[in-house]
């Protein structure tokens, strides 16, 4: 069942809204560096560990730029931040982890039909790609988890670049980007060996160019990797 409950917020939560709120009323634009750490947990009047920790989540989000050495920037490619501005906020405000994951699972099922039905040789390839990447990595026993994550990720965002549509493309990015702690913890705690076998079942499917049932099975498979994930935290 699903918890809806708002949980209060904590001073990564805190550090993210006061940011957020910066780029959304103009007072830091594209390109502007953000004030660094010491100064940010002065003014917060918080710790720099939970500012350092937001930014981390600010640059996966795709809000801002880490530049080692130099500072954080507000991104400044083309129509961004905005429409990853608006859907951050939106899940500071409202959302749970469980929310974020039927999100994902509604954007999962239907590209991964599209992309049944749209891909080309070039996007299997990818996927096939991805897939060896990860499994080579489960059969190493020092593989870095950071590793295996990228190529789950990439694997999925294989399939986004499948459908065609860069509208999911680009909302579909910033999803999986937010569920990529919970992604990282399911390669942890669920056995990094399901996890190939999982992304072989949704890769057979789309070579098939399955759609409806047969297809949506192996993406509800998946799915219930992760929310098992949830469970044991």
């Amino acid at each position: 069942m699903l918890n809806s409950q708002k949980k209060p917020q904590t001073r990564v939560e805190f550090a993210l809204d006061y940011i957020t709120k910066e780029i959304a009323q103009g007072n830091l634009r594209a390109g502007d560096k953000l004030p660094n750490e010491k100064d940010l947990a002065e003014q917060l009047g918080i710790s720099r560990t939970p500012i350092r920790e937001a930014m981390k989540t600010l640059a996966v989000a795709g809000l801002i730029d880490i530049r080692h050495g130099h500072g954080s920037y507000v991104r400044e490619e083309k129509g961004a931040p905005a429409l990853p501005l608006n859907l951050f906020q939106l899940y500071l405000q409202d959302s749970t982890p469980e929310m974020l994951m039927e999100l994902r699972d509604i954007f999962d099922r239907n590209c991964s039909e599209l992309a049944a039905q749209r891909r080309t040789d070039e996007d299997l390839a990818r996927m096939r790609e991805c897939i060896d990447r990860l499994k080579a990595l489960t059969e190493q026993p020092d593989a870095s988890l950071d590793d295996m994550l990228k190529a789950d990720l990439d694997f999925h965002r294989a399939i986004y670049e499948a459908t065609g549509n860069k509208l999911i493309m680009t909302v579909a990015e910033f999803v999986l980007n937010m569920v990529a702690p919970w992604v990282r913890k399911s390669l942890d705690v669920s056995g990094r060996v399901r996890a190939v076998d999982l992304h072989e079942q949704i890769y057979d499917a789309i070579l098939k160019q399955e759609i409806g049932p047969q297809n949506r099975m192996s993406v509800d498979a998946n799915m219930q990797h992760f929310m098992q994930s949830l469970d044991q935290e």
